[in-house]
């Protein structure tokens, strides 16, 4: 068998696949998002919160110069 990738551009054919997979003509298989290869060069890894806080403080910096 073939393995296609399908990028769905409406809901409506979210449904209609899962349509076809419940008739057992196609099997929808799940893919891991992969990380971009630039994060997994990033040697300090930030929590959440501390990605929140750079946000922050760079927005303060964009809003003060304009």
């Amino acid at each position: 068998m073939d393995t296609i990738t399908i990028e769905l551009t409406n809901q409506k054919a979210y449904k209609l696949i899962q349509d076809l997979e419940d008739l057992n003509l196609i099997r929808v298989l799940k893919q891991p998002v992969k990380m971009s290869l630039l994060r997994g060069k990033i040697k300090a890894k930030m929590s959440n919160e501390d990605i929140d806080k750079k946000l922050n403080i760079l927005r303060k910096e964009w809003e003060r110069n304009t």
